[in-house]
Formats: structure tokens, C-alpha cells, sequence
């Protein structure tokens, strides 16, 4: 069968590379991606090496593409610490797109951090400064071409491609159904609400979180959308409620030195995490015929895996019944 990637063959990748005047070297290291493909290239010369990613095909428009690079760009030039992506000599739809149809691509420095499961209190008022003046950015900006958040695209959506999948077992396929409609009807009127949604990160966990003497950058906006706040918040707490409540206060003295926060859309926290879990594992099901998900999650297909999400889902429901 066909692959997305599978015409991305190493002399592509630097051929690419060569056509905006670099001279690879022909050494990669592919780094971490599913979604995408994203590999270190060696340059000729005493040159650092440069972060190729080449988007999937046929994943988002090309205006969607220029919305994430005019968002870095825009954070890059206010000093918000990000990877500004290089300025192609040959570009597509915007200065740092290329194109190699079928494949976007773009370049970024190579960038030293790594990332950290715990964080300081004083870590935490540095994350939130970034995200307070991060978000002030993105919110004055006019992004119209990104995926909404809402019970739709990423619930129902999502639930659909579940049922439309041969993953999930039989036997389990009526339970399913039944119990993730329960929670997006829960979930759909608290969508109805005016949260103010504006272009976020929209999947800013610790792992898109690299530290370094300068602290906190945020990596990889490839699944950013329009949402309220909260979206890049409410995966930043752990722990019991005492010690939540205590890396919110200090998350929050460096966030609101440069933005207001509506602490009501807290109330979110379980709705956003329930769509988080159902649009997750329809992603696996709509990739799974590449070798590499099945690498990655070879339970997918196992009844195991569906009983687990089927009992998550079902404690999700009982943490929205109070909605």
C-alpha cells in the first residue's frame, strides 16, 4: 500500500535542502515525529546542522501552513521565545515555506533544550510569563485558518472515524458509541459559551516545554488552533489539589504580570481532557496502516486497548455529569 512519506527518500530530503543553496553533507538523523517527518541534516563546512520537517501531505492548506509560520514569526520578532523557522531562498505561500510537491517543508536552526517533568516555583511564574506574553501576541493577530476547538472537530469528528475504522472490536462498538456521545453532549453547551477562543499552541505539554539556561522555549505548533486559554494551560498541573492549587498560584504571578486570565474556564479542564483522549485515539486508527503507528502503538488493535479507553471515557463521563 502507499505510504504518505514514502517517496521522502534521503537524496529528496537533500535535494530539497540544496535547492535553497545548502550542500548536505547526505548525513540524517530522523528525530521523533509521527505526524510528520523532521530530520536533522549535516552541512558541508564548519556549519551547523539545520532541522528539516516536512509536513504530512494533504494534512492542512497551504493558507493553514502560512498561519503557523506567520505566528512564530510574528512571536520570533517580539522576542518570545520560540524556533523561528530560516527564510528560504525558494519559498512557497510565505518567505519560510518550501515546497517539493507533495511535501511543504521548512528549516529551523538546530536548538539545544531538553525537557523537564518537574517544575520549580520559580520555573513555573517563567513559564507563565512566556505564555502570558505568547498568547498576548497571538490574540492581536488575525488567524482565520486554523482548526477551531470544539465538541465538533475534535468529538464527533472524531468519533466517527473511530466507528468508521475496523480497529475497535465489535463487540465494544455499541458501548462506545453510546458512551462517547454521553460525554460530547455534555461537553457541546459549555462550547456555546463566549471563552474569547484566539489562536493558541493547542498542544503545549511538558514535552513541547525545552529548557535551557534561558530558559523555557516552546516547540512545535504544528497542531495549533483557535481556542480559549485555557487550552495551553490546563495540562501544566499535577498532583493532588493542594499542590495544584500551589503551581497555579505561582504559574499564574508570572502569566497575569502580562495578561488577564478568566479563571472561570477552568471548568474546561475535563471537558478539553475527554476530547483530548477521543481525538487521540482517533488519530492512532487514521494512521495505523503506517508501520510506523503500528511500532509505536502495537496494542491499537488489541481488545485490551478499546476495554482501557472504554472504562476512561466512562470515568471522564462521570467527572462531566456535574455539566
Amino acid at each position: 500500500m502507499t505510504t504518505p512519506f514514502q517517496d521522502l527518500l534521503p537524496n529528496r530530503i537533500c535535494d530539497a535542502l540544496s535547492h535553497q543553496g545548502y550542500q548536505p553533507t547526505g548525513q540524517l538523523f530522523q528525530l521523533n515525529s509521527y505526524e510528520n517527518r523532521v530530520y536533522q541534516v549535516h552541512l558541508e563546512g564548519n556549519v551547523s546542522p539545520l532541522i528539516a520537517k516536512f509536513y504530512r501531505p494533504g494534512r492542512w492548506k497551504e493558507e493553514t501552513l502560512v498561519d503557523e509560520h506567520k505566528v512564530l514569526i510574528a512571536l520570533a520578532e517580539a522576542e518570545v521565545p520560540v524556533v523561528r523557522p530560516v527564510s528560504l531562498a525558494q519559498s512557497k505561500g510565505f518567505p519560510s515555506l518550501g515546497f517539493d510537491g507533495p511535501y511543504y517543508y521548512c528549516l529551523y536552526p538546530k536548538f539545544g533544550g531538553h525537557e523537564q517533568a518537574e517544575l520549580s516555583n520559580e520555573n513555573l511564574r517563567w513559564l507563565g510569563r512566556l505564555l502570558g506574553r505568547l498568547h498576548n501576541i497571538t490574540h492581536s493577530l488575525n488567524v482565520k485558518n486554523r482548526l477551531h476547538l470544539t465538541a465538533e472537530t475534535y468529538g464527533w469528528r472524531s468519533l466517527d472515524s473511530i466507528l468508521d475504522k475496523p480497529h475497535a472490536p465489535e463487540s465494544l462498538r455499541d458501548s462506545l458509541e453510546d458512551v462517547i456521545s454521553q460525554c460530547l453532549e455534555k461537553i457541546e453547551p459549555l462550547f456555546t459559551q463566549d471563552w474569547k477562543p484566539f489562536a493558541v499552541h493547542g498542544d503545549c505539554h511538558f514535552g513541547n516545554i525545552l529548557w535551557n539556561k534561558d530558559g523555557p522555549t516552546l516547540v512545535d505548533f504544528d497542531d495549533m488552533v483557535v481556542a480559549p486559554a485555557i487550552q495551553d494551560i490546563w495540562m501544566l498541573f499535577f498532583g493532588d489539589e493542594d499542590e495544584q492549587r500551589e503551581q497555579k498560584k505561582n504559574f499564574f504571578e508570572g502569566y497575569e504580570m502580562f495578561r488577564s486570565f478568566d479563571h472561570a474556564s477552568f471548568i474546561l479542564t475535563e471537558p478539553l481532557r475527554t476530547l483530548r483522549m477521543i481525538r487521540h485515539a482517533a488519530w492512532i486508527g487514521e494512521r495505523f496502516e503506517e508501520e510506523i503507528f503500528k511500532r509505536a502503538f502495537p496494542y491499537y488493535a488489541e481488545t485490551r486497548y478499546w476495554q482501557d479507553f472504554l472504562l476512561s471515557i466512562k470515568e471522564q463521563y462521570s467527572s462531566l455529569r456535574s455539566f
